[in-house]
């Protein structure tokens, strides 16, 4: 057996061994409700043995040495980890997009009473008392107001979602930030443990906790993944591209999305790489679907949208019927302009198909620009209605400079009203205008058969400029109506009502308009538009809200799970604390025992 002197060594390890773990227990105990600290293990092991009587023939005995701590073991399950930042990320994904459409639906003032739909019905009751009195001062000034209140309306809730596009900006940048944060604090954290554990003695645990929470906020932000190497250190990957490595991290910036845009999204640093790859719509089935970052570029859009980023469909034309034409000639005649008709169709679907694959990759997503561009449609369509009614327009042929022969809209002045008055006795004064182009320029033209005609040239809306589009944030009530409200064209040549005029502006209201998009085939009118609008939107947010509670639910289930691995029961610490305080008395009064023993040797023996 040890030297008599060595079993002191045997009792002094019990006792270092028992107070190590009661340590570790009551660290355990005390961090019970901290969040983030799992369960530290420890685990005994004996120190070794010795061989004695070895020439016996029937073999030698043993005689143990001691007890020892192997490990300290940080108890956690890395598969449920994985599971849990996984749904973590998709729960923040549709919780930050359902959060946005929720703010940005209040805008339209659906919960209270300043509901757009009200000035919308506000304007379409001024017309019918114009109707009724289309000549009269008092009718056509409360008409021309409601117009105005309708405008600013419109543009007020242009303005409150695009600035809250460009809010989202700084949130953006707060995001980035915070993941460089992370990043360094992940980088620093892996050179602490590797210090501490370098040596194969100690553990860091509590720095291994700090490590991981950090990693379970990193994964709420943004897709992410980690690897454990030798020595303790994490490699943290993001997207698919490293951000923590075992000697560097990789940051991130934000950069203005064009010259025209002050839009900003996430790059690499080192590369100038964006972070995500947005040319396809996020999904469950790919996993994209991830990160409050991405919900949050996803809800803004990368450019402020108008009503012409909405594709709408050609019509066809209409197949001849032979029983309408008097003749064969005729009939064929018709058969092949519908041909020719029916060619350009295909041609200008095929263009609507790409551009409608467009909408649903670029702009469909995107909640705030997307409901920019569907409410800019609606307003879009309203005025430019009324301005048709009030100002109606032709096609007219003319020969150009060069000789060719070309088509050009002007007012059709045969059908257009006057203002009320002999000196108001004008035409083509439109009720909603554009902030610096005028709806006709006058020109003097060449008519098709060669005689010269004075025109009122309408100046058409071009997708590439801005200010000659009847757009939000491009629109006015005529100043000149407000002036003078008796300039409103709905009168005839004989200073009586154009009742006509008058009447359309109360039918357009039922008139089919449009769909809420080029995915939809229902077709509706001007409040039909804005009631299916509102509802798409709301029945989006219940979507995004259903799936952010789902995902709630995943989440907490996989926090119970994880919780039973690192969780700490105190009823179970408490146990483990009182066997290894009977460990320590035990190692105590074996230690007494071979003091009692060596010093009766001592004194026997002298």
């Amino acid at each position: 057996m040890p030297g008599t002197m060595g079993n002191f060594y045997i009792g002094v390890s019990g006792l270092q061994s028992n107070q190590y773990a009661m340590n570790t227990t009551a660290h355990n105990i005390q961090n019970a409700d901290t969040p983030g600290y799992s369960r530290q293990q420890v685990l005994l092991s004996d120190i070794g043995y010795v061989n004695i009587n070895m020439s016996a023939k029937q073999g030698w005995n043993q005689s143990g040495l001691g007890t020892k701590i192997a490990d300290v073991r940080l108890v956690r399950d890395n598969l449920v980890d994985r599971s849990y930042r996984a749904e973590f990320g998709r729960e923040q994904f549709y919780q930050t997009k359902y959060n946005v459409l929720s703010e940005t639906e209040q805008f339209f003032g659906e919960m209270d009473n300043s509901s757009f739909r009200t000035h919308m019905q506000n304007l379409w009751s001024a017309a019918q008392e114009l109707q009724k009195e289309s000549n009269s001062i008092v009718t056509r000034s409360s008409f021309i107001a409601t117009a105005v209140t309708f405008v600013e309306q419109a543009n007020q809730i242009y303005e409150q979602l695009t600035t809250y596009q460009m809010n989202l900006n700084k949130e953006i940048e707060d995001q980035v930030k915070r993941i460089n944060d992370i990043a360094e604090d992940i980088f620093k954290l892996n050179q602490k443990i590797c210090k501490v554990e370098g040596g194969g003695i100690e553990s860091a645990n509590d720095l291994r906790d700090q490590r991981d929470a950090l990693i379970d906020e990193l994964s709420g932000i943004i897709t992410t993944s980690s690897i454990e190497l030798s020595g303790g250190m994490v490699e943290v990957y993001v997207e698919g591209r490293p951000l923590v490595s075992l000697c560097e991290t990789y940051e991130m910036e934000v950069r203005q999305i064009s010259d025209s845009c002050e839009y900003e999204i996430p790059i690499w640093s080192n590369d100038k790489d964006e972070v995500f790859n947005l040319y396809y719509a996020p999904n469950a089935e790919d996993k994209t679907d991830t990160g409050s970052l991405k919900g949050i570029i996803l809800s803004r859009g990368d450019w402020i949208a108008k009503y012409t980023d909405v594709p709408v469909a050609p019509e066809g034309p209409v197949r001849p019927v032979r029983n309408n034409y008097a003749t064969n000639k005729e009939y064929n005649q018709a058969m092949a302009d519908y041909a020719t008709e029916y060619e350009k169709y295909q041609n200008e679907y095929a263009e609507f198909t790409k551009q409608k694959e467009y909408y649903n990759t670029y702009l469909e997503p995107y909640t705030v620009n997307n409901m920019i561009a569907q409410f800019d449609r609606l307003i879009h369509g309203i005025v430019t209605r009324v301005n048709d009614i009030l100002c109606p327009n032709k096609d007219l042929e003319i020969e150009d400079e060069m000789g060719n022969i070309r088509t050009i809209r002007v007012l059709d002045e045969e059908a257009a009203g006057y203002g009320m008055g002999d000196s108001n006795f004008v035409q083509g004064t439109e009720l909603f205008k554009r902030f610096t182009v005028d709806r006709y320029t006058e020109k003097e033209v060449t008519l098709a058969d060669g005689s010269p005609k004075k025109v009122k040239v309408y100046n058409e809306e071009n997708e590439q400029n801005f200010f000659s589009l009847y757009t939000l944030g491009n629109l006015e009530v005529n100043d000149a109506l407000l002036k003078n409200p008796s300039l409103l064209p709905l009168t005839n040549t004989m200073n009586e009502e154009l009742q006509g005029a008058a009447d359309q502006l109360i039918h357009m209201w039922d008139e089919d308009f449009a769909s809420i998009g080029p995915n939809s085939l229902l077709v509706s009118n001007f409040m039909g538009y804005y009631k299916d609008m509102v509802g798409d939107f709301a029945n989006r947010g219940q979507m995004y809200e259903g799936i952010a509670e789902s995902q709630n639910k995943a989440v907490q289930e996989l926090e119970i799970q994880r919780q039973t691995v690192v969780g700490v029961s105190t009823d179970e610490e408490l146990s483990n604390l009182i066997r290894f305080q009977q460990g320590f008395n035990a190692s105590s009064r074996y230690f007494t025992v071979v003091s009692e023993m060596v010093e009766h040797l001592l004194n026997k023996l002298g």
